[in-house]
């Protein structure tokens, strides 16, 4: 069965996220036992998230710190600037109420959105053991952190003081220490780096169990004709990589190509920070917008970012890759 699991794009995090996202949808109140079991199968993301960064902090050598920082940091900042252009440019066109049920709101909590989950799990299956290192960066670009400024500059309402700066500065923590202990010490990194691909199932089962079918259901239209909008606007991280960074054929934009789970909770945040622009009415439906976003995006992204690799590494290599991962697996 694992065999079989490895040769899906990013199988080993896809799949657990896939039934985790039907079994919850199906029986809602699965993990109402609370304790462990919800702990671990339901509410244990930000856990699993740490434990992953720190595992990754623990291979990073510092004298690698520029080479990760060339190779990821242009990515995230053409991320923004193109994030930022097109909201900008909505925002014009189409003022606070937006069109075809797609709110402002909407449209910048989508589109500044990237999955760092997903990437963390597309990088590591095709043996980027280090991606994990540069994941706060990235993780700060599904926060509300980017949408909320956004609006209010372009609506002249300032509310970059309603932002909680904890939960940024909480990613880089563990990812610290992670680098603290694997520099110390070389046997730490030996110790806690197989941890990385380990846990990749837990994160998709957590992240499936956030989610739910009917509730991306619910934004209806709007929500598929915004999925299909940020594919597009976004489509261009894909030749970025390819031609510009030449980094890794295309595979680390397909890799962001995506939308995060933790960005269905962003409007609320804006809407909180922000009332007399969006009410509860316009809360819900931009987040159901963004779930469904979410879902199609983190199962997509994956296909895509594999497709990639075989094209530019051939499927030799990539199958020499899934099985030697798949016998660290069952070491």
């Amino acid at each position: 069965m694992l065999k079989a699991i490895n040769r899906i794009p990013a199988g080993t995090f896809l799949v657990p996220m896939v039934l985790s996202m039907i079994l919850v949808s199906i029986f809602p109140n699965m993990y109402n036992i609370g304790g462990t079991t919800a702990q671990t199968f339901a509410q244990g993301t930000s856990i699993v998230i740490g434990l992953l960064v720190f595992a990754a902090g623990t291979t990073l050598d510092l004298r690698t710190i520029g080479p990760l920082l060339k190779r990821h940091l242009p990515m995230i900042i053409f991320k923004l600037v193109l994030s930022t252009v097109f909201v900008v440019v909505f925002y014009f066109l189409f003022g606070v109420e937006g069109t075809m049920g797609i709110s402002l709101l909407s449209f910048a909590c989508v589109t500044y959105s990237l999955n760092p989950a997903v990437a963390l799990a597309i990088h590591t299956s095709y043996g980027d053991q280090q991606f994990g290192a540069a994941y706060g960066v990235f993780g700060i670009l599904g926060m509300s952190f980017t949408p909320l400024i956004c609006i209010s500059l372009l609506t002249s309402d300032g509310g970059a003081g309603a932002i909680d700066w904890n939960p940024i500065i909480s990613i880089f923590i563990p990812l610290i220490a992670g680098m603290l202990l694997g520099n110390i010490d070389t046997s730490f990194r030996e110790f806690f780096a197989p941890m990385v691909g380990k846990l990749l199932p837990f994160l998709g089962w957590n992240l499936g169990a956030g989610m739910s079918i009917q509730d991306a259901i619910a934004s209806g239209v709007p929500g598929f004709i915004m999925t299909a909008i940020f594919l597009v606007l976004m489509l261009p991280l894909i030749p970025f990589d390819k031609f510009v960074t030449k980094n890794n054929g295309g595979v680390d934009g397909a890799a962001i190509w995506n939308v995060a789970g933790m960005s269905v909770a962003n409007p609320a945040i804006v809407g909180a920070a922000l009332p007399h622009l969006f009410n509860s009415a316009e809360v819900a439906r931009a987040t159901a917008i963004v779930m469904m976003a979410c879902i199609i995006t983190s199962i997509l992204s994956p296909i895509v970012a594999q497709r990639l690799f075989k094209k530019e590494y051939g499927a030799e290599n990539m199958q020499e890759l899934l099985g030697d991962q798949a016998l660290d697996t069952t070491a």
